[in-house]
């Protein structure tokens, strides 16, 4: 049994103060019905509610966790919401992969990414995110909510404890490096941080070409010009 299994029927009662961050960080994806949302490291699935208030019925929610016993109180808050909508994934964050969410899922990519007090937790946290913010469609949104504290005083240093994890860690800043329209801001003394940004639109060809066709209007109003 792992730590997290473990720990897993008192999971909620020591996050009740994480509403608040974790409405915050619900908000910045920005949701639409119908959008699909992984929720990665989802845990026993508090984000669960603010996320289907986002994407209704025809919407998607996977959430994807290393811990059976997290995945199975997450598993029964679903189904005694009813949400038919919720596919849930018991595999390792670092071996996330299009292939993975086909076979579990039935889907590729995702429209919307989400990842709140699993960063600091996750081992190879850099590799996880990279290898989840691939499966962005392109202007996707991702949004990143946990702990920081640069120094070790006795909190961090319980929370390093009972999370098996390291509040060190700048979790924000690979998504502050890939995202476009990025935001940040801090809750609960500045302990805790929420992180928003989305991925690149995708350059179509017809975007191409009516950037081809203003390069060439304006190559020829400087040469005009120049004469």
């Amino acid at each position: 049994m792992s730590w997290y299994d473990f720990i897993s029927p008192f999971y909620d009662i020591g996050s009740a103060g994480s509403g608040g961050p974790r409405r915050q960080a619900v908000a910045q994806l920005r949701l639409s019905p119908g959008d699909t949302v992984l929720d990665l490291a989802c845990g026993t699935g508090l984000n669960f509610p603010y996320i289907q208030e986002g994407i209704g019925e025809q919407g998607l929610l996977i959430g994807l966790d290393y811990s059976q016993g997290m995945l199975a109180k997450a598993r029964r808050k679903a189904q005694r919401r009813g949400w038919e909508n919720v596919r849930l994934i018991q595999a390792d964050a670092r071996t996330l992969s299009a292939d993975l969410l086909k076979e579990k899922a039935g889907i590729e990519r995702v429209d919307k990414l989400i990842c709140t007090l699993g960063l600091t937790v996750i081992p190879e946290w850099e590799l996880a995110f990279e290898r989840a913010w691939a499966l962005l469609n392109p202007g996707g949104r991702c949004a990143v909510m946990d702990w920081h504290m640069a120094g070790q005083n006795p909190f961090a240093r319980f929370l390093d404890a009972i999370s098996r994890g390291d509040v060190r860690r700048r979790c924000w800043v690979p998504l502050e490096e890939k995202g476009t329209d990025y935001s940040y801001s801090t809750f609960i003394r500045g302990m805790v941080f929420v992180a928003g940004g989305s991925a690149l639109e995708a350059v179509t060809s017809e975007h191409q070409e009516e950037r081809a066709v203003l390069a060439g209007a304006t190559e020829r109003k400087e040469v005009h010009h120049g004469n």
